[in-house]
């Protein structure tokens, strides 16, 4: 892992049959887990369980699709006034003229 979380890693070509086939199991490993965030560093804002029953990616399917950061900790979103959360511009809905 390198230093990284299971959650910072995927999968890529040259990796072996098993670890390939739990990089495909984890997104779903994820999804039915809680975290406790404790200091929020290693817990992921978007893509954790840590806020009600699922994920808030799960909860906010809208928002979650225009986060320009959608790996950041609960800790880096939380820790600065106003939020530290960033969205891109959504293009649905406008007219180009």
């Amino acid at each position: 892992l390198n230093n990284k979380t299971l959650a910072q890693v995927n999968a890529r070509p040259t990796d072996s049959p098993f670890w390939k086939g739990l990089m495909k199991t984890k997104v779903t490993f994820f999804h039915h887990v809680k975290f406790l965030i404790g200091n929020g560093t290693s817990t992921r804002f978007w893509e954790d369980t840590w806020l009600g029953e699922t994920p808030l990616a799960l909860q906010y399917p809208s928002l979650y699709n225009i986060v320009q950061r959608k790996e950041d900790y609960v800790t880096t979103v939380l820790n600065s006034v106003p939020l530290n959360i960033q969205f891109r511009r959504s293009l649905v809905g406008e007219r180009w003229n």
